[in-house]
């Protein structure tokens, strides 16, 4: 049953579409508008109409609705992308995570709802006005307990050590390679957006020098089948490029690693 302060994806169609908390008030569409506190007391998968007679279904939010539908100031991170970024960096209940660049709140949306119920998320920015509008959707969402937000410009090192993961989305993604070797445990995973080549292949270089392996990048593209009867074809227009992430794990290195090969050994 539905009680005041859920939060509920209201589903007409494809353009009409709403993912509200319930605290009263009406609910202004093309179609007419919602009593929300009519809401109160259904059960999720329930109709309701308009005062025009429109109907609209009380749909369960999904992960995907809540990081497309944050509140954006910045450019956000797409569920494409994050899809990758979850099952790469192995994330899991508990786990201890830092991201530079809260931005929206699109991933840590995501990850707070991937290391509760003892996990931590660590969220830097900058920028106060991003940082302020990031806290206020993940409020919206119920997801501020597991999330400590920080304005902070990081240079040389996080607070936080033995962590779990680190994502660097800020646009000189390889000034903080040292700060996340740092920060991370052994093994652990970093990961990385670069919108740009320049910005892929100094970030990679800079993992390289750093103590870091299994390094990989890729791009992530999502294509919709639009299923027509006598029609189905591909969607024409998608989210192409929004970056290139680059995964890489932590390792330590011994002394032995930088020592020069012996007189007359063959370079591997």
């Amino acid at each position: 049953m539905i009680n005041e302060g859920d939060l509920v994806y209201l589903y007409k169609d494809e353009k009409r579409n709403y993912l509200i908390k319930i605290q009263g008030g009406r609910l202004h569409t093309d179609l007419g508008y919602l009593e929300l506190k009519e809401i109160i007391g259904k059960e999720f998968g329930q109709k309701i109409d308009t005062n025009l007679k429109h109907a609209f279904y009380i749909l369960r939010p999904d992960l995907h609705e809540m990081v497309m539908k944050v509140k954006r100031k910045t450019q956000i991170l797409y569920p494409k992308d994050i899809g990758m970024i979850l099952t790469k960096a192995n994330i899991f209940p508990g786990a201890r995570v830092i991201e530079s660049g809260a931005g929206s709140g699109a991933l840590t949306t995501a990850l707070a709802n991937f290391i509760r119920p003892n996990g931590r998320v660590y969220s830097y920015d900058r920028n106060e006005e991003f940082l302020e509008n990031a806290k206020k959707n993940i409020a919206k969402y119920g997801l501020s307990e597991w999330v400590e937000f920080k304005l902070r410009e990081v240079t040389d090192s996080y607070d936080e050590e033995e962590v779990d993961f680190v994502m660097i989305d800020i646009g000189s993604q390889w000034e903080l390679i040292d700060a996340a070797y740092k920060a991370l445990k052994g093994g652990a995973r970093l990961a990385s957006i670069c919108p740009t080549f320049e910005q892929l292949t100094r970030t990679v270089f800079t993992l390289e020098e750093r103590g870091f392996i299994n390094i990989e990048s890729m791009e992530i593209l999502v294509r919709k089948i639009l299923v027509r009867r006598g029609k189905t074809r591909p969607e024409q227009r998608i989210p192409s490029h929004t970056g290139w992430l680059v995964f890489a794990t932590k390792i330590f290195k011994d002394a032995s690693d930088n020592q020069p090969a012996p007189t007359g050994a063959e370079p591997l």
